[in-house]
């Protein structure tokens, strides 16, 4: 072979071998940089599902107010508002496990539309209330309670206004007052001691900065008796479409009083049909705490839920699967709450 020709061979070859391993070399440096952008695409196309939920309606439109109607296409928001990210109650109610019409899981997976992604949402208030029963004492036929108060949000005091109520049998009673600046405050209530039995005291806190942020907290005790069973143990409550349904765990069960309070108002509700109270729709921008007494046998019980029913989680467990969160400020009867949806595969 001649010369020129094993020269040019050569030269040709060290150009090839040093094109394919610059090729590698870059390879490896921008795969990294790949991956981040197809984590980025697949983030942004589980934002969207998210979104997508929030902001429609879903089909039926009505499937929340509806215990007979499931979602053919899951929409939390409400009918008919223009407000971002407006939530309809009862289809809020209906994600809570609690609710004896929650759809499943498997429902809202169906509703959802698309494959292969797993979901877990939860629902909570904007602010924390810590209730301590810090003494008691009793004179002239009434024991006073004395209780902290602590309102907080991200670990940080808030000033709060404060509305209290005393639930007990055959007894309801109510006092206002406010946190000072380390967001903490003493409230003191009276309980007549024919009164003995189960006992709630419900605290509605507002932030003096928004009306619109405005939480609750019940703290039950045993007044002039033995500590309360867990609430749920008599009665499953189930507040829909402006309707408490009330379902008796034991036969021998005997209904008394039922009480609707917000942060303004306070309701006492008729009983309609042995099994169903009439909820008022107040514009109050307050969530409402739901009460009903009674007995079960000689024993008096007072159980509770709120509507909507927030706090609450369901879906996936994503305890040890990666997931991307993605946190919203919503609007559910004029009060803000925090929505936290996970997104993940379906092997979550």
């Amino acid at each position: 072979m001649p010369a020129i020709s094993v020269d040019t061979f050569f030269a040709c070859s060290l150009i090839i071998v040093v094109a394919v391993s610059s090729m590698a070399v870059a390879a490896k440096i921008v795969q990294p940089y790949l991956k981040g952008m197809d984590k980025l695409n697949q983030e942004s196309y589980l934002r969207g599902i998210v979104e997508n939920f929030l902001l429609n309606y879903g089909s039926p439109v009505n499937w929340g107010a509806n215990k007979n109607l499931t979602p053919e296409v899951f929409g939390l928001a409400k009918s008919g508002s223009f407000v971002p990210y407006e939530l309809d109650v009862d289809k809020v109610c209906r994600l809570n496990p609690q609710n004896a019409y929650a759809i499943t899981y498997l429902t809202l997976l169906e509703s959802l539309k698309v494959k292969d992604v797993a979901l877990r949402i939860s629902i909570s208030q904007m602010m924390n209330i810590h209730v301590n029963l810090m003494s008691n004492t009793t004179d002239n036929g009434f024991t006073t309670y004395s209780f902290n108060v602590k309102v907080e949000r991200d670990g940080l005091p808030v000033e709060a206004y404060l509305r209290c109520y005393l639930v007990a049998k055959n007894y309801l009673s109510g006092v206002s007052t406010d946190t000072s600046s380390n967001g903490e405050a003493a409230v003191n209530v009276e309980i007549p001691n024919s009164s003995n039995g189960t006992a709630l005291f419900i605290v509605f806190a507002r932030a003096k900065v928004d009306p619109k942020v405005t939480c609750y907290a019940v703290y039950s005790f045993g007044h002039l008796s033995q500590q309360p069973q867990p609430n749920g143990s008599f009665l499953k409550l189930s507040p829909l479409n402006y309707t408490l349904y009330v379902n008796k765990i034991f036969d021998n069960e005997t209904l008394l009083n039922a009480y609707a309070l917000t942060y303004n108002y306070n309701f006492s509700l008729t009983l309609n049909s042995n099994t169903t109270y009439k909820i008022p729709k107040l514009l109050d921008s307050s969530p409402i705490v739901l009460v009903v007494t009674g007995t079960n046998s000689s024993e008096f019980f007072a159980e509770w839920t709120a509507y909507p029913q927030v706090p609450l989680e369901m879906g996936a467990n994503f305890q040890h699967s990666e997931n991307a969160a993605f946190t919203y400020i919503v609007r559910i009867n004029n009060v803000l709450y925090r929505f936290e949806a996970k997104c993940g595969g379906p092997s979550s």
